[in-house]
């Protein structure tokens, strides 16, 4: 029996009612009563002690009863959207002809859909390639193009703009539709679709583990350090570690409920806010997008049930200042002030800043509205997530730093000695335990985790001083080395001996870092032609090629200025042709039609000409350097 798409609201309804329905309750002191098959942790346990990787849609099966995301259009269990993702399995399987190891790219908004479909792209064996509607199509066909996708995947709402883009490239597109979310939304606790075994008839879907222990994940596409953006190559291995790392170290659990509101072809949405929260069994309240009312009504639980109300947020620091901004006029008055902190505090344990550096006035004015403190971490495309401020104790997030290397994770800091690096002080956390551990996860019942004294499996890093420094500070590149750090780009040539990778292994960040007193501080980028703004790190060239198609601009320099909100925002130096004239707004027409959104200038400012070197290219420290204060003052858009 087909179920149409006007049948979802209904059969949302019914499900919201509390017929039948286990409720958890999510105070901070009170752990969840699962029924777990422990036959099926140990064989689990079993697979990866051999070198085998569970992959995040597998262990659904250890809470296949649990909620696992609520979204605009329903709730959905751990079991419902592993059916659904089997059944569409079926579907890339026949349009693949059963093979595995094929790049599939696919755009879903940000609901039950986008994690249906990668769960099915992963159980056929095959890597998933997100995509955003933030692109303009010349981009979206680049990323089809250079991932060298054999199947484009999207829903209904995304056909018009992709069925020209694979029909130019000769790619096949398959149209999913909302009767595999309203299938999802069946497999309710205590419901007829969700039999007493569920996890045993869910159990032969995919690949063995042993096999994902060896294979790729996704592509996650960085902005570029040239013109064109590269695939970043994440395995199973890689997400699987750094999932045990964000484990232990932010304490995810059953118990947690996840405001997402990230993009999701954004490792930081992928990661911290997606796969790392499904893996712990906890629930995803997932809106489309970031609005800041929808997201202050999440974060104080307005009309939501006990069950339901928001535990964790991540969030860039342009977030914050939004709902900073928003606070002040929605919450005038002494009195409801003190309501949101109250709530606030009670409610969320852990809210997380990251993407860009998080300006202090933004730390403490959040500190004074919710009681809580930031926790501020440090990651990139091709690392996921390597440095962090600490869970606990709260008291030791500082202002301006990113912490220390998470679990796995080697970060060293070197400076250039002619033609090579010179390691000046390495900071080295061994690995924790990638074991699946139900009592970690608050599956036992039992009102203490056996986290250690400190309150965590997060153990102290080994220091290794490679040239003594008299005053304690050690200040140079950041370099980063661990399971958790990629080896290659997508159809690039291998990485060793490249300008990526330091000769022993080290992966060279491109970010200037400070290290003192058992912390690391972030300077900013190594290299001035890239601009970190939004949570994006954003290529100048490539803004700067897009703008110099414009029939007005003879010459143009694209700079990152100073942003308390944003990090930094994207500005562009304009040399004009001769009798020409230009407005921001018809710059940004023109590059929008190539650019995303985050990375079109806010500001621009028209010169007659800007300073070379002496081998004749624009030298950008000294445009900056003339013309940066112009530019803090000009007006944004």
């Amino acid at each position: 029996m087909e179920i149409s798409y006007r049948s979802i609201r209904i059969i949302t309804r019914l499900l919201r009612k509390p017929f039948g329905i286990v409720h958890y309750k999510y105070a901070s002191n009170s752990t969840v009563k699962e029924e777990v098959n422990t036959e099926i942790v140990t064989s689990l346990n079993k697979d990866i002690k051999a070198g085998g990787v569970v992959p995040v849609f597998r262990r659904a099966l250890l809470f296949p009863t649990r909620i696992a995301l609520q979204d605009e259009f329903g709730i959905y269990t751990y079991a419902g959207l592993h059916q659904a993702a089997s059944t569409l399995s079926k579907d890339i399987a026949a349009q693949l002809l059963g093979e595995s190891e094929r790049t599939i790219a696919y755009l879903c908004s940000n609901d039950a859909s986008h994690v249906i479909v990668q769960w099915a792209i992963w159980m056929t064996g095959n890597i998933a390639v997100p995509l955003t509607s933030l692109h303009p199509p010349e981009m979206l066909k680049y990323y089809i193009a250079d991932s060298s996708a054999s199947l484009v995947i999207c829903t209904q709402e995304y056909e018009d703009l992709l069925r020209p883009l694979t029909v130019e490239l000769s790619r096949p597109l398959l149209i999913t539709s909302r009767d595999n979310e309203v299938t999802a939304q069946l497999y309710q606790p205590n419901s007829s679709f969700l039999k007493p075994k569920m996890e045993e008839s869910l159990s032969d879907t995919g690949k063995s583990n042993m096999w994902y222990g060896m294979k790729d994940a996704m592509l996650i596409y960085t902005s570029g350090t040239t013109s064109k953006p590269k695939g970043v190559v994440w395995t199973h291995s890689m997400l699987s570690t750094q999932i045990a790392a964000l484990h232990a170290a932010w304490q995810y659990s059953a118990n947690d409920v996840v405001l997402h509101t990230l993009p999701l072809h954004h490792i930081h949405g992928q990661l911290n806010s997606l796969n790392a929260s499904l893996a712990a069994g906890a629930r995803i309240r997932m809106l489309p997008s970031f609005v800041s009312h929808a997201v202050w009504s999440r974060l104080l639980g307005m009309g939501e049930r006990e069950e339901a109300r928001v535990s964790v947020f991540h969030g860039v620091p342009a977030m914050y200042a939004r709902l900073a901004a928003d606070y002040d006029t929605m919450f005038a008055g002494a009195r409801t002030a003190q309501y949101v902190r109250s709530t606030l505090a009670a409610r969320l344990r852990l809210m997380c800043a990251g993407s860009t550096p998080l300006p202090e006035t933004l730390f403490r004015k959040w500190e004074e509205i919710s009681g809580l403190r930031l926790l501020e971490r440090y990651g990139m495309s091709e690392v996921g997530m390597a440095l962090s401020n600490p869970y606990r104790p709260v008291q030791q997030r500082c202002v301006g730093c990113v912490g220390r290397p998470l679990p796995g994770v080697g970060a060293r800091v070197a400076t250039s000695n002619d033609d090579t690096l010179a390691p000046l002080i390495t900071v080295e956390t061994p690995m924790c335990d990638t074991d699946i551990s139900l009592e970690k996860l608050g599956l036992t019942g039992k009102k203490e985790l056996s986290w250690d004294a400190d309150g965590n499996e997060w153990k102290q890093p080994k220091v290794t001083v490679h040239k003594e420094s008299e005053d304690g500070e050690y200040q140079g590149e950041l370099l980063l080395k661990g399971p958790s750090v990629f080896t290659r780009y997508w159809n690039r040539m291998s990485l060793l001996n490249s300008s990526e990778f330091t000769s022993d292994g080290w992966f060279r960040t491109g970010d200037t870092v400070v290290y003192h007193d058992g912390r690391f501080k972030i300077q900013g980028r190594t290299s001035v032609d890239i601009i970190k703004t939004s949570g994006y790190k954003v290529s100048a060239l490539q803004v700067e090629s897009a703008i110099l198609e414009h029939p007005s601009v003879a010459d143009v320099a694209v700079l990152g200025i100073k942003h308390d909100t944003y990090g930094e925002i994207v500005s562009a130096v304009v040399v004009l042709k001769d009798k020409a004239k230009l407005t921001l707004r018809e710059l940004k027409d023109m590059a929008g039609k190539k650019l995303a959104p985050y990375q079109l200038p806010r500001k621009l400012l028209i010169v007659d000409q800007m300073p070379r070197n002496a081998m004749g290219k624009l030298d950008k420290k000294e445009i900056k350097k003339i013309y940066g204060e112009k530019l803090v003052r000009g007006k944004s858009s």
